[in-house]
């Protein structure tokens, strides 16, 4: 009887550290900063970076056609490259190939 009481005792002892562990591994597994919410948030990451990285070769492009046009100096190949496609222009010995 006295060992039945022991073995009570020790389980009660036991059964609040048993219980912070069982509720730690479940917000580790389950929580804001668990290992799936990590592996998702990663996921996200690499998805903007390479969003980021399309975006800023978008904005060189841009950057460089508005220095081609600046006030300062006129591209001016690509000034009548400008002309030509929003006015529909073209020599008569040209040949127009449409890409479209």
């Amino acid at each position: 009887m006295k060992n039945a009481k022991t073995i009570f005792v020790r389980l009660k002892s036991m059964s609040l550290p048993l219980f912070a562990l069982l509720v730690s591994a479940y917000f580790a597994a389950h929580g804001f900063n668990s290992v799936t919410s990590q592996k998702l948030l990663e996921q996200e990451i690499a998805a903007l970076e390479a969003e980021r990285q399309i975006i800023k070769a978008v904005r060189e492009d841009l950057e460089l056609h508005v220095d081609l046009l600046s006030s300062d100096h006129v591209d001016p190949d690509y000034l009548d490259e400008l002309a030509r496609r929003e006015l529909g222009y073209a020599h008569p010995d040209e040949i127009i190939i449409s890409n479209k």
